[in-house]
């Protein structure tokens, strides 16, 4: 939690805080309950989770690495946070790992090659 906190990673995020909570405008939220980080996700239309983060890790490149078990899909998955100077946030990597399959590398879809969105913390 301190490490997420120290980077700047509390609070809720989306691609357009301005639109309404959508499968492709998820509020992603970043709270810390009992000393311990949590990652909650709204999709709208009653399809929200929250799973516990096991680990954050700033790294020396100025990403933030962070490790969930998503009970909801029975996988853990791996990604990392890159930060514009205006303080916007978007993935660089997202795997899977237990099977080491990416669906974000290097700042991309993988299924499509397009660039990740920004995100903004949302008041």
């Amino acid at each position: 939690a301190a490490t997420a906190s120290k980077w700047g990673l509390l609070g809720t995020w989306q691609i357009d805080c301005a639109a309404a909570i959508s499968g492709s405008n998820g509020a992603l939220k970043y709270v810390v309950r009992g000393g311990k980080l949590f990652h909650d996700r709204d999709f709208g239309g009653g399809k929200t989770d929250s799973s516990a983060v096991t680990s954050a890790r700033a790294n020396p490149d100025g990403t933030l690495e962070l490790t969930i078990p998503f009970a909801s899909h029975s996988q853990t998955r791996q990604f990392a946070f890159v930060r514009a100077a205006d303080g916007r946030i978007r993935a660089f990597y997202n795997k899977n790992v237990d099977t080491e399959e990416y669906s974000i590398r290097d700042g991309k879809f993988t299924a499509n090659g397009n660039v990740t969105p920004w995100q903004t913390r949302c008041p």
